[in-house]
């Protein structure tokens, strides 16, 4: 017989306990991202990268470009993975670079350079350890075609040497940071392929983006991933995932204890779902929808327990 082979111990435990964390890395974004298996493993291996110190000490831990239709899990996935691997609060620095389109912002982000670091100074100050250090973590930038071409200019040296510098002088450290960018770019039409393989979609996306950002900056990201499109049975799994989200907070908020007909998720489909926005209204209708439903309870003196159910008649949510 031959002797089973027992796991490597790892003699810094630090390091040991980082690695029993990543090891479920996976799992914990399966559970949390539905529809996208493709991009959540090639977002794995460069956050697996990072996190063991296996990238280039003077460059960022890892980037990305996340490209596909709104309302597919681009801006979700970041921050799931965020909340998984590091600890505390401000940890997901974010910007909408939609508000950064005009040379004049950057003095909003950078600072004027009379005692003002700008916007990027402060947010990166809520990082910081208490020896001063940045703690590191993931910065954000949606939308990352919308920002003017100086601000991208300032991305190349962040994406090449993880250095930034603002307008009063300080020197930002950025390599503990992924960074990671979203794009809508070439997502009506990927919309409209429904019929093409997710090879041809890739290849028309990854076309257009490379018309229409620098080739320098592209060729800096360490991973450039298409999001799929939603397409039904995985709308039905993430209006279950919402739904159940929404039932626990309550159950732990105020006690209410609440089940659901299967027929519950074809109403919030129904109502919230939309081929244009995907499953981002989805949160608000199922808010809306259990809310009300609960409202109604309260204001007839009923108890706030039991099973959703659809009124067919008033496309509303009933307790039965």
């Amino acid at each position: 017989m031959n002797p089973e082979v027992a796991e490597p111990e790892l003699c810094d435990p630090i390091m040991s306990e980082l690695v029993i964390r990543i090891r479920g890395l996976r799992a914990h974004l399966r559970s949390h991202i539905k529809g996208q298996e493709t991009a959540i493993n090639k977002t794995c291996s460069v956050l697996e990268r990072g996190c063991l110190n296996l990238a280039h000490p003077d460059r960022p831990l890892g980037s990305f470009l996340f490209a596909g239709p709104t309302g597919v899990g681009k801006t979700e996935l970041t921050k799931c993975f965020t909340r998984y691997l590091f600890e505390g609060d401000n940890r997901l620095i974010r910007f909408d670079m939609s508000e950064y389109q005009n040379k004049e912002q950057l003095e909003v982000l950078l600072g004027d350079g009379n005692n003002s670091n700008g916007q990027i100074g402060r947010l990166f100050d809520l990082n910081r350890n208490q020896d001063g250090n940045l703690r590191g973590g993931t910065i954000l930038l949606d939308e990352i075609e919308k920002a003017h071409p100086d601000i991208l200019l300032i991305l190349l040296q962040v994406l090449e040497d993880a250095r930034l510098t603002l307008r009063d002088g300080t020197l930002l450290n950025l390599s503990k940071f992924f960074i990671v960018m979203t794009s809508n770019i070439g997502a009506s039409e990927a919309m409209e392929m429904r019929k093409s393989s997710t090879e041809t979609i890739e290849r028309v996306v990854f076309s257009l983006i490379k018309e229409t950002l620098r080739p320098e900056l592209v060729g800096r990201i360490t991973e450039h991933i298409v999001f799929n499109r939603l397409e039904y049975d995985v709308q039905v799994e993430v209006a279950k995932l919402l739904l159940e989200r929404e039932i626990d907070r309550l159950n732990r908020q105020l006690g209410y204890l609440i089940t659901y007909e299967e027929s519950v998720l074809e109403l919030i489909l129904t109502e919230g779902f939309d081929s244009r926005f995907g499953a981002r209204p989805l949160r608000k209708c199922i808010e809306r929808l259990v809310g009300d439903s609960l409202v109604s309870q309260m204001m007839n003196g009923r108890k706030t327990a039991g099973t959703l159910s659809v009124n067919g008649q008033q496309g509303t949510l009933l307790f039965r």
